[in-house]
């Protein structure tokens, strides 16, 4: 399983809550969570942020999200972050599946 974790800062509350409502309103939430491999695509606001959104990328293997960025809404998704000012940071977890080791 590999997680990403993206944290988007942007210029303002205002440019935050626009970028997310206009990834609400094109649909690459749910097209993301309908992949194939996806176990969780979610948003957050961090509470001690008013210009950062948070992004909780979980896959089942680093495969499945390769194939994510092929997707037309991961590009739909890059060209909505044009429209904005914005810094992207992206950190990577893979996990061991911790069955694995139970006997």
């Amino acid at each position: 399983m590999t997680n990403f974790y993206v944290t988007y800062t942007l210029d303002s509350r205002e440019d935050r809550d626009a970028f997310f409502a206009d990834v609400k309103a094109c649909g690459v939430i749910e097209a993301s969570r309908a992949e194939e491999g996806c176990i969780r695509y979610s948003y957050y606001y961090p509470a001690d942020s008013e210009n950062q959104i948070f992004l909780w990328e979980q896959w089942e293997s680093r495969e499945a999200q390769k194939k994510h960025t092929q997707q037309p809404h991961f590009k739909q998704l890059g060209e909505l972050k044009e429209k904005y000012h914005m810094e992207t940071e992206i950190l990577i977890e893979d996990s061991l599946d911790k069955h694995m080791f139970l006997k």
